[in-house]
């Protein structure tokens, strides 16, 4: 029993004294590496789009720091049920580049945005900016 302790005790002081390049806590080995994105927080934006059936569609998108988002749109000025003027979408976000944001909903329908400081500036389906006279209109402001 003797040799037992004694041989423990010297396997114990060999794996004490062993010296296999140690790395501390502050090593970035350590760090969990956050990937850059220039949405950090959750971000609300609101605006009113052009409709051609009614005055307006009243916008407010909520971006998600886990890239959701929640759409809700209200239809201004429409006749019928209320609960037909309200449309509420969610799904997933994502920056693509520097400042072009894609919105993929749960209909797997893409929506372009070109993110700037402060707006978020709806772009057409060939992902360029609207032009022409309602092209003001395809601005949502942030929150």
């Amino acid at each position: 029993m003797k040799i037992v302790c004694i041989i423990f005790l010297i396997v114990l002081i060999a794996a004490c004294n062993s010296n296999p390049s140690p790395i501390a806590s502050t090593d970035s080995a350590y760090k969990t590496v956050v990937p850059q994105t220039a949405l950090v927080n959750a971000e609300n934006y609101v605006g009113i789009l052009p409709c051609a059936d009614c005055e307006g569609i009243d916008v407010s998108l909520q971006l998600n720091r886990d890239s959701s988002f929640i759409m809700d749109s209200f239809y201004k000025g429409t006749r019928g049920d209320s609960a037909d003027n309200h449309l509420k979408e969610i799904g997933s976000w994502s920056l693509h580049g520097a400042d072009t944001l894609y919105l993929i909903n749960t209909n797997s329908h893409l929506t372009k945005y070109l993110k700037k400081n402060s707006t978020l500036t709806q772009l057409d389906g060939d992902g360029k900016v609207i032009t022409g006279p309602l092209a003001s209109m395809f601005i949502l402001h942030k929150k």
